[in-house]
Formats: structure tokens, C-alpha cells, sequence
């Protein structure tokens, strides 16, 4: 498997609880490589995104066991603008659909910023804060 082409700067903790747990293990492996983090006797796995972690458990131990997350939403913010195009380009290649195509927009502050919906019904936001203008 070759580099990422991104860094991840930051992501606050998210935990996500699927279904389909091998499926979606699968699809955030394709993206981001292996889990770094999982507890013997339980199912949960974890990918470290630059300071804090991605959580992914089986949507038994949440509180909706009948269905994967409703209007969950995160965002990661990679180092430089370009990653946002290449982070976002690794989850359409992966299967997720496009929902906001890498742009320069503002959104509190300037950004580069792109967003997909993974197969689970996840969004995931990608952004690169801009530098300010003098």
C-alpha cells in the first residue's frame, strides 16, 4: 500500500457506530490504512488522525442498534490546501459521493474545503484553513 497523500492536522474525537462494522472498516481502511487501535474481546477500531482518534464501534453497543448514524458529520483539517483535493479524491476513489467539491469558500474563516457522504450515511468534511491577505 503506498503514503497517504495528506496529513491529517486535526480531528476532535468521533466515534461512529455502524451495522455493518466489517464494511466500514473496510471502506475507512481504503482511505486512511490500517487501524492503529483495537481493545482484545471488543470491537472497536481506531485510526489516529493527527492529535485524537476515530473510533468505529458496531452499532450494538450504541443507542440506536437498528440503524448506522442519522446526520453524523466530521471534519478533518490536513496541512496544506492541495491535500484537500488529494484527501477528497481518496474517498470518491474509495466509494463515498460527492458532496461539495474542492473550493476556496468562507465559512467562518478562509478555507479550502471539500465535502462526501461515505456509504454509511457519515459526511465527512476535508479543509485547509488560507492564509490571510495583508
Amino acid at each position: 500500500m503506498s503514503p497517504i497523500p495528506f496529513t491529517i492536522k486535526g480531528l476532535s474525537f468521533v466515534s461512529l457506530y455502524m451495522r455493518d462494522i466489517e464494511a466500514a472498516v473496510a471502506f475507512y481502511t481504503t482511505v486512511f490504512g490500517p487501524h492503529q487501535y483495537t481493545e482484545e474481546n471488543e470491537v472497536l477500531y481506531g485510526w489516529k488522525m493527527g492529535s485524537t482518534w476515530l473510533t468505529m464501534f458496531p452499532s450494538s453497543a450504541g443507542t440506536a442498534t437498528d440503524r448506522n448514524p442519522c446526520n453524523t458529520e466530521f471534519a478533518i483539517e490536513v496541512s496544506v490546501p492541495s491535500e484537500v483535493d488529494a484527501l477528497y479524491d481518496a474517498l470518491i476513489a474509495a466509494g463515498a459521493t460527492a458532496g461539495m467539491t474542492p473550493r476556496d469558500t468562507t465559512m467562518y474563516d478562509r478555507m479550502r474545503f471539500s465535502c462526501v457522504d461515505d456509504p454509511f450515511g457519515v459526511r465527512i468534511d476535508v479543509y485547509c484553513p488560507l492564509g490571510t491577505e495583508p
